[in-house]
């Protein structure tokens, strides 16, 4: 299709132009010489200028059968060559069009190789910053592992200082239990000592109070028959007194009897008084032998509680150490955790 502004008379003033230069107008060269215009517009406009230009030729002089034969010929040639011209103008366009669509598939291929190849940059550039801060995190890695390194040597120094106090605590802990156990088998000893001369003094002190209460027994005995006797006396005395003549010697032996029966009762009650203190006294000793043994029972829960204090506290240890290993055991957990993600960083960057 004809483009708007193209005419004839562009096409008579472009080829008059062209021809003043002394070339031959061409298709090409109108199209060039004007700037604008389609070749299918602009070829049967130049083939007019052509033929109009022909008919004006100066033919005065020539014959008449020449010069039709010479315009036969030159039509002939003129159509082959327009012919010519038109199909090498159709292959043109053709070709033309051909190469605008392998340019628009090569321009598209070359945006997609464009945008491609940015995409590729952007990744290139994405890859440098993920190996930069790779880089990083592998020396953090690293600077966290030989950190780790060293809490796991203090860990290791502390274990072994713990192991060596607990060693240290099991010595005391063996010795103090030696030390108990031979306090104890002492103080067992002692105290079936003490049973056995508790025991023996308690009999001792059974015999002496039995003793004493038969003893006691018997003065009550005679202090009651004494005091019959007294009241048999005093019945004679009343009985003498009725008599005093007859009986005042008989009173008077009986009087004297009796004194001596009192001074024997006041000596046995002086003697009673003496086995009472004498009682007191074995009672006394009995409530320190008691006090000696709740005192030596005392000191044995004294001994026993120290020794659950120590056994706590040796509890107390096995729960550190316990806890030291348990926090070794993490150290080394994560120590291996880093050296696998060590391991798996360079992996990566040895591919990249």
């Amino acid at each position: 299709m004809a483009r708007t502004g193209v005419t004839y008379l562009d096409i008579f003033e472009a080829a008059k132009a062209i021809k003043a230069r002394g070339e031959e107008p061409t298709v090409d060269k109108v199209r060039a010489h004007l700037g604008t215009g389609s070749k299918s517009t602009i070829a049967p406009l130049l083939k007019r200028w052509k033929n109009e230009a022909s008919n004006s030729t100066d033919i005065s002089g020539l014959p008449k059968d020449l010069v039709e034969a010479l315009k036969g010929l030159h039509q002939r040639i003129q159509g082959d060559a327009d012919q010519r011209v038109e199909q090498v103008q159709q292959e043109f366009e053709a070709r033309e069009e051909e190469l605008n669509k392998s340019l628009s598939a090569a321009q598209e291929t070359n945006s997609k190789q464009t945008a491609l190849i940015r995409e590729l940059e952007q990744k290139l550039s994405a890859s440098e910053s993920e190996k930069r801060r790779l880089k990083i995190a592998l020396d953090e890695a690293q600077s966290d592992l030989d950190k780790n390194g060293f809490q796991l040597e203090q860990a290791g120094a502390r274990i072994e200082e713990q192991k060596a106090s607990i060693e240290e605590m099991k010595g005391e802990n063996r010795d103090i239990r030696e030390h108990f156990e031979h306090f104890q088998q002492r103080t067992a000893t002692d105290r079936q000592h003490e049973r056995d001369q508790y025991r023996a003094s308690s009999e001792q002190l059974k015999g002496q109070v039995a003793t004493l209460t038969e003893q006691l027994g018997l003065a009550e005995q005679k202090f009651s028959e004494q005091g019959l006797l007294y009241k048999q006396g005093q019945a004679l005395v009343v009985e003498l007194n009725r008599e005093k003549q007859e009986l005042r010697e008989s009173i008077g032996a009986a009087q004297a009897e009796a004194a001596s029966y009192k001074q024997q009762t006041e000596e046995q009650s002086k003697q009673s008084e003496t086995q009472r203190l004498e009682l007191d006294k074995l009672l006394r000793e009995l409530a320190r032998l008691q006090s000696d043994g709740s005192a030596s029972a005392k000191e044995v829960q004294l001994q026993q509680q120290a020794l659950e204090k120590l056994e706590s506290e040796l509890v107390s240890a096995k729960n550190q150490v316990e806890r030291l290993s348990d926090e070794n055991r993490i150290v080394l957990q994560e120590k291996a955790m880093l050296q696998g993600q060590f391991a798996q960083l360079e992996s990566a960057l040895s591919k990249r």
